[in-house]
């Protein structure tokens, strides 16, 4: 027994009275909450059912970093619930070591199950807001069992300090602590008897815990394996005693009362030896360090005690969790890399082994020292490294490479070469780059585990995400290899590679996973390999296609006979992902999921250069309708990869040609839905993208992949060394100094743009020669540069903009997105609007109160409010719009207007009322805070209090779910009547659809009630809308600044529904036709977002205050999202606003630019892709940058003259009078030869050629693309093919 032994005195004394003390006035704010059913109130014990219950409520709330789980059931059949909290809760994690506390094992003793459902909240709650919390989940493998023993806690009592056997024991009257298996003596007890035990007992031997604590109370002290003075005593604990002593201390050092002179409890029982315990059994048997921690006096003691005893335990407990990370960690694996479980991990001096889990990682817990390791495995010749460094805090990190006895036999020639000694460190063993990774087709899960292993294993340099799923829900994984890997760093240009394009095409996939491996084995080692790692961001993802990959690998295990260049090639939806990209000139193709992923990825990144890795030809291709400065480039590009890959050095049959064709594809294809991955990267990104073929085979023998590999790795290395042989710089701010995000780089002769990252960094690949590059902005005036490119280093040019003296509001422009960048920091718009001055004007007003209201509202604020009618309702009451601007006669260029739409159902009562607080809080507010003055000077705000005036006459206050006042006076949905052409439309649905029709509004908020979350378009059933990643996010916003909508826990019936997020999408909620939301999107290009206030239709009017506590700030921010829009002005080559100009983000959304060339719509953040057009002019295409932080300044697009309607007019009258000439000629030739049929027939033909011609030229003017039309025989997609000399 290890424990502290304290004396008695005051501060004894002190602290039996302080709970008692404290815990009044805490209980009296914690009754204030009891509302709500997420904050803990400290107030009582939760029984086994209201345990359960909350438990499940954690889950469903926190299920991104928590699961629930029973792992057996106790002798009445009550399940023994885990909480296991860590980041990806569902899978098991390669290197995160796994960490439980246990509590009520003696089911009297309720505080220690008490306090740990605390810490489950707490852990869950504080995730994301606490450093240390975050990174003990992040890091920790979490489990908690709060109650192993729940039929003992059932019949305990309250006040009982003491306990008895009763409560003490199971069901059957076994102490549960005791029936743990001893070691010397065999167990006399069945299964039947504690299957509480049975449960734990598994649990432990499956999950391999590192270290555990037993919460226990009825005494205070710490104690730690064979507490039960036995003589059978393992000796390795003579060693590991030092460090159960430490662990315990941590705990102890952190508890007020442990850490205390001895509280003398009373009625403390003396020790007595037991047939065995949890702790023996977790240290011989389950690898596992467990100390019991017994931390209060009393096991069942009042209520009012409990936040006390939790305030007491919380820094311990968060202490000892820490502890799971000291000691010495890594992986036992075979020369292949593939993981060891079982092996064994010895100590020198220390006889007390662990063994390495299901991925061959291990944790051996330490105190600071030097210490010889060996690990060993049957079958495999051991490997000891000695005096391995154990420093204070951090685990050391050393993995083992085990190999078979005839391996190191053949390899090494002797078993020294297995001994290594980190006290003097020298360079690698063999002068050769490290390579072990088995040459073979791995399926989709060898491909997962091997990935996890390498970023478990090396964590400084990788870092593995998941960018998306494919169809059948695989992850789409990327390994990110640099030093401070998911970091945009200065100078490090990024690089990426993707593999498995098509499924049945093997060896890229394979390529790359070798080049994972080899990048990191080798760094550190290898000089090349670690200047690449150190100075590039390097972004592999070895198969894009993994659902593909799987059919054409069971197919070719299996020999399935059929064309193996069509099995698997596609993916699930049998479309090639190669050719679903989607077309500029064509945005309405069906993207795949993987596509999807892939595009969201390259958006996110400023990737420099890009290669898809290959089968069924060899050669590098790139994309078609190049001019030649880039076609030059990528020529530069293949030409080096040639000179660096022996495989090349030997033509082969399928090797494509460097002249300049295009490749005709002999295969069948499946239908095109769109472009190919280069194509769309060069068009639409900053990336240029090469694909590069390796092999004549789609399906290389496994046999040749090491040989492929041999003959093109330094290759692909050179590829990566590339991005450092171009042209980079900085697009700065002359007189700040900052760098200019979205600033263009262009070169002359190149219709290529770059746009510049967050912090004004670009980089543009040329080839050697001389070159003009101009930097451009929104307000500032370009400038220019010359640079000469060589092939032995990158050149840096640096461009200072100085912003344009035609610009004198640019000042004023960017005081007013400073502003609104500094309400979107957190905490920003909460600290304004809690300094508002209050209106106070909350109540339920009938038609006529309300009506005076917003006339007396005018007349008070004359200056920035407008009074109007939109109309009148059934009944003949005014629908009133009330308008508030700085500037109400003269609207702004590019100013953003907003509705706000309340009462559409008449018995939704506290919207109306909301919205008139929110225009008095405006009004008020107006020149006396400097916020909100601004808001309203630079916007165009319309509220509509109620458009269902009549049926808000007829509801009834009180009434929660009344349907009378629903509708309008006729009986009619008002949100059923919003149709397009409707003659038989409602007065007051007129009226809205009038006000729609004017158009101009950037977002439409509009309040309902019945329930509790937003809702976007479509209501209509079955309606894809491209653009509901932005409709989403305007729906999140108002949810996540809503204090409780944002949880997802609906509780408005009597079943709880969750919904993620508090966010729906319209005819997931109420699938309806003829909403006034789909109408305002589909006819007023206007995204409308419906938010359902609360589960009351129409609460007592006393609620309404609280209401508008919690929507006052969701109101406020969507105000502020309107100017996070993006907007532009376009113009043509002499500074003139092109009022015709299309402007399409993303492929999805089409955005028409005004009279004055302005445009702008809201989007969510990310990168996007712009493509604008106009009639008589040249498409651009360009990138922009959008966070959701930062308002991004206007971006003015340029417009130079497209000279094709000419040329392309010209050829047309020509041919035109080519006709009329050889119609001429036929009636002369007629008049001669009285042939008249065959003249007839000659004019029809004459007259439909002249019909197909008027229609091409008609066609040719409208496209964008007009001077890139292909020959026939082409096909848009085919680029072309580099050849080596």
């Amino acid at each position: 027994m290890f424990a502290n032994h304290y004396k008695r005195g005051a501060m004894h004394i002190l602290w039996l009275i302080l709970p008692h003390i404290l815990i009044v006035p805490h209980q009296t704010l914690g009754l204030r909450h009891t509302n709500n059913v997420n904050e803990e109130t400290y107030w009582g014990y939760y029984n086994y059912a209201a345990m359960t219950d909350r438990l499940q409520s954690f889950s469903l709330k926190y299920s991104h970093i928590c699961r629930l789980a029973s792992i057996g059931q106790s002798v009445e059949g009550r399940e023994l619930w885990v909480m296991r909290i860590t980041t990806n809760p569902s899978t098991d994690e390669p290197g995160k070591p796994r960490f439980k506390y246990v509590g009520n094992i003696h089911g009297d003793e309720a505080l220690s199950r008490q306090v740990l459902m605390y810490l489950i909240e707490y852990l869950l709650t504080q995730y994301g807001r606490d450093v240390r919390v975050t990174e003990l989940v992040n890091r920790t493998d979490i489990y908690i069992l709060a109650s192993m023993n729940p039929d003992g806690f059932e019949r305990a009592s309250e006040g009982d300090c003491t306990g008895s056997a009763e409560g003490r024991e199971n069901a059957r009257h076994y102490d549960l602590d005791k029936s743990f298996p001893d070691q010397d003596k065999p167990s006399s007890k069945t299964l039947d008897d504690t299957p509480e035990v049975t449960a734990v007992m598994r649990w432990i031997l499956e999950k391999k815990f590192v270290l555990s604590g037993s919460l226990r109370v009825g005494s205070v002290g710490a104690s730690f394996p064979f507490d039960d003075d036995s003589s059978s005593a393992s000796p390795g604990l003579i060693a590991d005693e030092d460090l159960f002593r430490h662990i315990a201390q941590t705990y102890i050092e952190k508890h007020p009362i442990m850490n205390m002179d001895n509280p003398d409890c009373p009625g403390d029982p003396n020790k007595s030896f037991r047939d065995g315990g949890m702790q023996d059994f977790n240290y011989l048997k389950g690898n596992c360090f467990e100390v019991a921690f017994k931390f209060s006096c009393c096991k069942y003691p009042p209520a009012s005690q409990l936040y006390t005893e939790w305030t007491n335990n919380k820094e311990a407990l968060l202490a000892y969790i820490q502890k799971a990370h000291i000691g010495v960690r890594g992986f036992v694996m075979t020369r292949s890399g593939f993981g060891l479980p079982d092996a064994t991990i010895s100590v020198s001096g220390i006889d007390h082994n662990i063994t390495s889990w299901t991925f061959g990682d291990y944790y051996r817990l330490l105190l600071p020292g030097r210490y010889d390791i060996t690990a060993s495995s049957p079958g495999y010749l051991s490997n000891t490294v000695k005096n391995v460094p154990v420093i204070e805090g951090k685990a050391t990190l050393l993995n083992f490479t085990l190999e078979k006895p005839l391996e190191e036999m053949l390899m090494l020639g002797h078993s020294e070469r297995h001994t290594k000694d980190l006290s003097t460190p020298g360079p690698p063993s063999s002068k050769y780059p490290i390579q072990s990774l088995e040459f073979k087709y791995h399926s989709y899960d060898q491909m997962e585990m091997m990935l996890q292993l390498f970023s478990a294993i090396y964590p400084s340099i990788t870092s593995l995400n998941s960018v998306g799923r494919s169809v059948q829900g695989r992850n789409l994984y990327v390994m990110e290899i640099s030093t401070n890997p998911g970091v945009d760093q200065q100078g490090k240009p990024e690089v990426m590679f993707v593999g498995n394009l098509h499924g049945n095409e093997f060896i890229g996939r394979e390529i790359l996973l070798n080049l994972v491996e080899y990048l990191c084995r080798n760094y550190d080692k290898d000089p090349l390999v670690t200047r690449l790692v150190n100075s590039t961001r390097i972004h592999v993802m070895p198969s894009m296609n993994p659902d593909g990959y799987e059919f054409a690998l069971k197919a070719h295990k299996e020999r399935v006979s059929g064309d193996q260049s069509i099995i698997g090639r596609s993916n699930s939806h049998r479309v090639d992902l190669n050719a679903n990209f989607p077309e500029q000139s064509q945005s309405k193709n069906t993207v795949e999921a993987e596509t999807q992923a892939v595009i969201n990825w390259i958006k996110a990144h400023s990737f420099v250069l890009s290669a898809s890795i290959r089968g069924g030809f060899r050669g590098v291709v790139y994309p078609s309708s190049l001019d030649s400065t880039d076609e030059n480039m990528f020529k530069s590009v293949a030409e080096a990869f040639y000179l660096q890959s022996q495989a090349f050095q030997e033509p082969q049959a399928c090797d494509v040609s460097r002249t300049r064709e295009r490749k005709r594809s002999k295969q069948r294809r499946p239908a095109v839905t769109g472009t190919d991955m280069l194509t769309w990267a060069y068009q639409g990104t900053d990336t240029l993208a090469v694909s590069i073929g390796l092999s004549c085979e789609l399906l290389p023998p496994e046999d040749s992949l090491s040989e492929y590999w041999e003959k093109n790795h330094k290759a692909l290395l050179q590829f990566i060394q590339q991005v450092h042989m171009f042209v980079r710089g900085v697009v700065t701010d002359s007189q700040s100094g900052k760098g200019i995000a979205n600033a263009t780089v262009v070169v002359e002769g190149s219709g290529h743009q770059i746009r510049t990252s967050r912090t004004g960094q670009y980089w543009r690949p040329l080839a050697p020669g001389s070159y003009h590059l101009t930097a451009s902005a929104p307000d500032y005036t370009p400038m220019s540069a010359s640079v000469r490119v060589l092939t032995s280093r990158v050149e840096q040019v640096d461009f200072k903009l100085t912003r344009d003296a035609l610009q004198p509001s640019s000042v004023e422009q960017k005081d007013f997105e400073k502003l609104v960048e500094q309400l979107l920091v957190p905490g920003g718009l909460d600290r304004m609007v809690r300094g508002l001055l209050p209106a106070q004007t909350l109540e339920y007003r009938t038609y006529k109160e309300r009506s005076e209201f917003l006339r007396g509202l005018t007349l008070t604020f004359p200056h920035i409010t407008r009074l109007y009618s939109l109309g009148q309702s059934t009944e003949l009451r005014t629908i009133w719009a009330l308008e508030i601007a700085g500037n109400l006669k003269m609207s702004q260029p590019a100013e953003p207007k907003i509705r706000f739409v309340a009462g559409v159902h008449g018995d939704a009562a506290a919207g109306p009322e909301l919205l008139l607080e929110f225009a008095s809080a405006l009004c008020l507010n107006y020149r006396r805070n400097l916020a909100i003055t601004k808001l309203v000077d630079r916007s165009r705000i319309l509220i509509l209090p109620c458009v269902n005036p009549d049926g808000r006459e007829q509801a009834l206050e009180g009434v929660c779910s009344s349907s009378v006042g629903h509708t309008n006076a006729r009986g009619i949905d008002l949100d059923t009547d919003f149709f397009y052409g409707n003659k038989s439309v409602q007065p007051e649905t007129r009226s809205v659809m009038d006000l729609i029709y004017g158009g101009g509004f950037s977002l439409s908020v509009v309040l309902d009630g019945g329930s509790l979350l937003a809702t976007y378009p479509y209501d209509r059933p079955i309606e894809h809308e491209q653009n509901e990643e932005t409709l989403r996010y305007l729906a999140s916003l108002y949810a996540n600044s809503h204090p409780f909508m944002h949880l997802g826990n609906v509780k408005c019936s009597k079943k709880s529904v969750t919904i993620p997020g508090g966010i729906l999408k319209g005819a997931d909620f109420s699938s309806h036709t003829g909403s006034m939301k789909d109408f305002s999107l589909d006819v007023g290009v206007c995204p409308e977002i419906t938010v359902y206030t609360g589960c009351c239709l129409f609460p007592p009017e006393r609620q309404l205050f609280s209401m508008w506590m919690e929507n006052r700030m969701p109101l406020f921010r969507m105000l502020l999202e309107v100017h996070r829009s993006l907007s532009g002005f376009v113009r043509d080559s002499k500074g003139h606003p092109v009022s015709d100009a299309v402007v399409m983000v993303n492929g999805s959304v089409t955005v028409h630019a005004d009279s004055q060339g302005h445009f702008t719509t809201l989007v969510a953040p990310g990168t996007l892709q712009l493509q604008v057009q106009a009639h008589g002019y040249q498409q651009v295409l360009q990138q922009v940058n959008i966070s959701s932080d930062r308002v991004t300044s206007p971006i003015v697009i340029d417009f130079t003259a497209d000279r094709a309607p000419l040329s392309r007019g010209v050829f047309v009258i020509a041919t035109a009078s080519l006709m009329s000439i050889l119609i001429c000629a036929l009636l002369i030739w007629h008049l001669r030869s009285a042939k008249f049929s065959r003249i007839r027939d000659g004019v029809r033909w004459l007259r439909r050629k002249r019909g197909d011609l008027q229609m091409e030229a008609m066609a040719s003017e409208k496209s964008p693309l007009r001077e890139e039309f292909l020959d026939e025989s082409e096909s848009e997609d085919d680029p072309f093919f580099v050849e080596p000399r």
